[in-house]
């Protein structure tokens, strides 16, 4: 069950870490005719609110291309909502200068501390699906922790490890990088023709792969490792994956 609930957590984090990326709260005056407010940082989010022009509101948070934003009024109801991009480029700060948007560059992806993803491949013909979140100890050297859920046929796995990763090259377009981690394997056997049985060992695993900033925060991630399960017996069992996905740097 722990594990389970390490999954939701993990899921969590990385939902929220690619959802939102948050700004210093700043007062900007409404120049245009109108502020179109919707429910979401999305289009397809109903508008609710129009703000005027000559109104004072302050940026709350900024995800991709929408602004959350609440309105500044001395009396009435204060209204919070959703403002794209294109809107707010008219905005004013306090000093009469337009509002200066900062677009996120492969600057900021070399410069970046955390990375989360989501990456799907397979192990040993079983379908393998992992949620990661990296931490950049140098701009070569960065810590994982990683967690995989595997199904096959007639058992799942669930993997947990923690990862050291050593990328030479983070400046390159198509970046490769070395991985070294350990970990642990629970197997739970679902049919009585499956050759395993249940259980939880060790394991260590060595592996390579490409790295690709793509666009705005988001990373081509794709690799291979091969895992060694310690198991219980003197006999060992190797395997080896591929996993390929996306990540989001911040």
């Amino acid at each position: 069950m722990r594990i389970y609930i390490l999954l939701i957590v993990l899921l969590q984090f990385v939902s929220i870490s690619t959802a939102s990326a948050e700004v210093q709260p700043e007062e900007m005056l409404v120049a245009d005719p109108f502020l179109e407010m919707h429910t979401g940082a999305a289009s397809s989010f109903p508008i609710f609110y129009v703000v005027q022009r000559g109104d004072w509101i302050k940026i709350l948070k900024r995800r991709t291309d929408w602004y959350q934003i609440v309105t500044i009024k001395k009396s009435g109801n204060i209204q919070e909502g959703w403002v794209h991009r294109s809107q707010m480029a008219e905005t004013l700060t306090p000093t009469g200068e337009k509002m200066q948007i900062k677009d996120i560059t492969r600057e900021n992806y070399l410069e970046h501390k955390w990375e989360s993803g989501m990456i799907g491949g397979d192990f040993k013909g079983s379908a393998m699906m992992t949620l990661y979140t990296d931490y950049q100890l140098t701009q070569n050297l960065a810590a994982e922790i990683s967690l995989s859920q595997i199904i096959g046929n007639f058992s799942s796995r669930i993997l947990m490890s923690g990862n050291l990763i050593h990328q030479p090259f983070p400046e390159w377009t198509v970046s490769p990088y070395f991985l070294l981690g350990a970990g642990q394997i629970k197997t739970s056997v679902s049919s009585s023709q499956a050759q395993l049985k249940d259980g939880t060992d060790y394991l260590a695993h060595v592996g390579f792969g490409i790295k690709m900033y793509l666009t705005r925060r988001f990373v081509l991630r794709a690799d291979y490792q091969n895992h060694i399960i310690f198991q219980s017996k003197n006999k060992n069992e190797e395997i080896g994956s591929w996993q390929l996905g996306f990540g989001f740097f911040f």
